[in-house]
């Protein structure tokens, strides 16, 4: 059969009103008494009164990614489900609101650093990621909930859960996603894959502390006070012993003045004299703070993550 520029026209309207008409269905308002929430158990995008299907199999999911990625930053959700019910605090541990990560590389127990297999992005639990939100009940539909972000949502992909005893609703969305710079979005949500018995994520940021922290070990000399020239000089020296069993790169260092309490009142960072260590070799440091603050009662020396204030 033979089709014309019109007749294909047509039919991808006609595609797009029905993929519309599946995804979702109008729902204006939530909790005013005349307005119904969702029929189906599930989780939903409602703006401007239209709610909108946001988890399905997998088929379902790449037919309506065009519209499931291009949602609006005053997007807020409504999750159906029989088990989502309880206090506020009960049910903010069931769901979950988080930035997608893109991850970077895979990192295997000896330290070597690899390409990613499998997808290069990921739902992880990484604290910088999460989106605070508050829920709301409806009076009179038992295991309705709105999940509410505290503030409007920026550009980028999300992912909405619901966690309970018997299952865990998923979904995947895109706010502007159009739009949004892909390159600075997964470097600003950039994550690298630690593998061993429990996969865990990181921030690409703290990849370098985080390996220096399990094959290098800090040990820090007892602090010594000076009185040099009239002048007041706190001694902060120790080594870094190399305890893997290959040369590693020493990262930079970072010393904390802390009060009894724990409170930081000074930080500064600096290098250590050798850059790298062969395995069981050491390298010293040492640093001299005029006037330290006289609550100070602890030093601290760590290695320096990139994202640290």
């Amino acid at each position: 059969m033979m089709y014309t520029n019109a007749d294909r026209l047509l039919r991808a309207a006609a595609a797009i009103v029905l993929m519309t008409t599946l995804s979702g269905c109008a729902w204006i308002g939530f909790g005013g008494g005349r307005d119904a929430p969702p029929d189906e158990h599930g989780l939903y995008a409602t703006h401007g009164g239209d709610l909108q299907r946001l988890d399905g199999d997998r088929e379902w999911e790449m037919e309506t990614w065009e519209v499931r990625s291009n949602l609006s930053p005053g997007t807020e959700f409504v999750i159906r489900h029989p088990e989502a019910r309880g206090d506020a605090d009960s049910l903010k541990e069931m769901i979950q609101l988080r930035r997608v990560a893109w991850v970077r590389s895979e990192i295997t127990r000896e330290g070597d650093i690899g390409p990613v297999d499998g997808s290069s992005w990921a739902v992880t639990e990484v604290d910088s990621l999460r989106v605070p939100f508050t829920v709301e009940t409806m009076d009179g539909e038992a295991g309705v909930v709105r999940v509410i972000p505290d503030d409007r949502l920026e550009r980028g992909l999300y992912s909405l859960q619901l966690r309970t005893r018997s299952n865990t609703l998923s979904a995947r969305l895109g706010v502007d996603w159009n739009s949004v710079d892909r390159r600075q979005y997964s470097a600003t949500h950039c994550v690298d894959r630690y593998l061993g018995e429990d996969t865990r994520y990181r921030p690409c940021a703290q990849q370098e502390q985080a390996l220096a922290s399990r094959w290098l070990r800090i040990h820090l000399v007892e602090p010594e006070m000076r009185d040099v020239a009239g002048q007041r000089r706190l001694v902060v020296q120790g080594v870094v012993i190399n305890t893997s069993e290959r040369k590693r790169r020493v990262p930079t260092l970072e010393a904390q003045l802390r009060s009894g309490d724990g409170e930081v009142l000074k930080r500064w960072r600096f290098d250590p004299a050798t850059a790298e260590l062969e395995p069981g070799d050491s390298a010293r440091f040492r640093g001299e703070v005029p006037d330290p603050p006289s609550t100070t009662r602890n030093v601290h020396v760590t290695f320096s993550s990139l994202d640290a204030s």
